[in-house]
C-alpha cells in the first residue's frame, strides 16, 4: 500500500495526477470492467490528453494497481475511524466489517464486473491486493486486543485463535458476495449480520 495519505493536506502535483487518473479508472473499471476498459477510456475519464497518461504509467496494468492503492488508502481511512470510534464492541466491529468490506463492494458499482476484478488483482496486483486485505486483518486484530483488554470478549471462550477468529469472518464477508451480486444495502444487511454473529462469538456476559 502506498504510503501516502488520503488526508495528506498538500499532496505533490504529481501525486494528486495520479489520484486523479486512478479515481478515473476506479469509475471505469467499476462501470465496464478491466478488459472492455482501455487507456484511450482512462485518459477521456479523467479528463486528460493520453500522452499525459503515459508521463506517470506504462499502461493499464500499472494504473490498475495504481487504483488500488487509492482505494486502500481510502477504505483504511474509513476503517481507522470505525477502530477509534465509542461504543461497545459489537458495534465497532459492524463498523469496521462495512467500512472495509462494504465499502470497496460499494466502490465497484453493482458488483457486476467484481469476478474480473478480483482475477485481475491475483493475477497482477498481488502486492497490493494482499496490503488490502491486511489492512482490515490488522485493524480488527487491534480491536479485539483492545475490546480484550476491557474485559469485553475473551478469545478463549470460543476457543479460537485471533487469526481464526479474524480469517473465519473475511471468509464470511466474501462468501456474503456469492451468488447473483447482491445490492450494496443488501450486502451490507449481511455484513451486520455476520459482523453479529462474530461478535457474539466472543463477546463476555
Amino acid at each position: 500500500m502506498s504510503d501516502r495519505s488520503e488526508s495528506s493536506s498538500d499532496p505533490s502535483p504529481e501525486d494528486a495526477r495520479i489520484d486523479q487518473i486512478a479515481d478515473a479508472a476506479l469509475r471505469l473499471f467499476a462501470r465496464y470492467g478491466y478488459k472492455r476498459s482501455s487507456m484511450d477510456d482512462i485518459a477521456r475519464e479523467a479528463g486528460l490528453a493520453k500522452a499525459t497518461l503515459y508521463l506517470h504509467f506504462k499502461g493499464k496494468d500499472d494504473v490498475f494497481r495504481a487504483m488500488l492503492n487509492l482505494l486502500a488508502r481510502r477504505v483504511e481511512a474509513r476503517c481507522r475511524e470505525a477502530v477509534a470510534m465509542p461504543g461497545p464492541f459489537p458495534e465497532r466491529l459492524a463498523a469496521l466489517v462495512e467500512a472495509h468490506h462494504g465499502q470497496a463492494y460499494a466502490s465497484f458499482g453493482t458488483g457486476e464486473h467484481l469476478a474480473e476484478l478480483k482475477a485481475v488483482m491475483n493475477t497482477i496486483a498481488t502486492r497490493e491486493l494482499q496490503a488490502f486485505e491486511g489492512i482490515f486483518v490488522s485493524l480488527a486484530r487491534r480491536l479485539l486486543q483492545e475490546a480484550e483488554a476491557r474485559g469485553e470478549v475473551s478469545l478463549s471462550r470460543a476457543s479460537v485463535t485471533a487469526e481464526g477468529w479474524i480469517a473465519g469472518l473475511m471468509f464470511a464477508a466474501a462468501g456474503a458476495k456469492t451468488g447473483m451480486p447482491p445490492s450494496c444495502q443488501a450486502y451490507a444487511e449481511r455484513l451486520a449480520g455476520i459482523a453479529h454473529i462474530f461478535a457474539a462469538a466472543v463477546t463476555v456476559g
